[in-house]
């Protein structure tokens, strides 16, 4: 039996007060207005490459700073999803630079230069050839693939010695064209972001755990749930192409706890439907589920107190698959 974890973000922002009953989606039934979440509240989602298995994922740095090779090296091994542990991407072969380049199209935005890439030289002072010296900071062999814009690496930026790749968009005429190519740039120049790739072909629980881990759109902390609420606490499961689809979730079977049965399931209207709904979030054209949990059955249940410091997500999928996860909250 297959294992799912993702990470539980409220979706109803004031203290959670309380929420409109969601509509009735393909896994289950509900009633009332829409609720609205935006892509940015939820936040990225690594995507899967078919081909070797690994998960990438480009990560936009703030705009008015951007960020150096140097710190996006440090963000990217800072980031692990499931067991497969973070680094700034290494393009070996032709169909994964493909992959990046059209999954990850954001790699090479408007304006500034393009995405961090792990390809570097670690040693020299620049007197060197441009061509020589470069590695991947996974340890894979550098050289069976490249693509770099014409004339590149040539060393020839505002800094001198250039030692560090990033994606770039050329034309025939060379830069700012339609095709995105490698650049050689300084590492202490910024880019707009930085493509991350996980290491290791992740087991299946691996994969689904990574896909389906929700990111709020801010760095607040855990999100706060106010012990005399009367409203409901919401959260939300992806779907991800490929890996996990949300709305074969039974809503029956979901509840929410410290997970010690019982804990407290998905929340009723006043039809007796269980509250839980599938639309898009994230605008990848695939239904995401929410479900709701009235804060004060919580707090009866003994699943929320005083010094409950995270709660699980747990129940099955209708293909019998069982699914959990955790998330930190902070409780007032």
């Amino acid at each position: 039996m297959r294992h799912l974890r993702w990470s539980i973000v409220p979706l109803c922002v004031a203290a959670f007060a309380a929420c409109d009953s969601a509509p009735a989606g393909p896994g289950g039934a509900g009633g009332g207005a829409d609720l609205a979440v935006t892509a940015a509240v939820l936040g990225a989602v690594p995507v899967l490459n078919d081909g070797n298995g690994h998960l990438y994922e480009a990560v936009a740095a703030d705009p008015t700073t951007g960020i150096n090779w140097d710190g996006a090296r440090a963000a990217a091994e800072g980031m692990s999803e499931g067991g497969c542990q973070g680094y700034l991407v290494s393009i070996t072969t032709e169909a994964e630079n493909d992959f990046v380049t059209s999954d990850l199209g954001e790699v090479v935005p408007l304006i500034g230069n393009g995405y961090w890439i792990g390809a570097h030289q670690p040693t020299g002072d620049g007197t060197e050839d441009p061509g020589v010296g470069w590695e991947w900071v996974s340890g894979d062999a550098f050289g069976a693939f490249t693509d770099w814009a014409d004339g590149q690496p040539d060393d020839t930026g505002v800094h001198g010695h250039e030692d560090a790749a990033h994606f770039t968009s050329v034309s025939t005429g060379g830069f700012g064209g339609s095709d995105v190519k490698w650049d050689d740039l300084n590492k202490a120049e910024t880019a707009m972001g930085y493509v991350v790739e996980f290491d290791g072909e992740c087991v299946l629980a691996d994969l689904l755990a990574a896909q389906i881990d929700i990111k709020p759109g801010s760095d607040e902390g855990p999100p706060p749930i106010n012990l005399k609420s009367q409203g409901k606490i919401a959260v939300a499961v992806l779907s991800v192409d490929g890996v996990f689809d949300a709305t074969t979730i039974d809503p029956a079977t979901v509840t929410l706890g410290d997970g010690a049965d019982p804990d407290t399931p998905v929340a009723e209207n006043k039809h007796g439907k269980l509250m839980a709904s599938w639309e898009d979030l994230t605008g990848d054209g695939l239904d995401d589920a929410i479900f709701h949990f009235r804060t004060q059955e919580l707090v009866d249940n003994n699943d929320l107190h005083p010094a409950t410091t995270e709660l699980l997500l747990q129940g099955d999928t209708a293909g019998g698959d069982t699914f959990s996860g955790t998330d930190a909250v902070r409780v007032f």
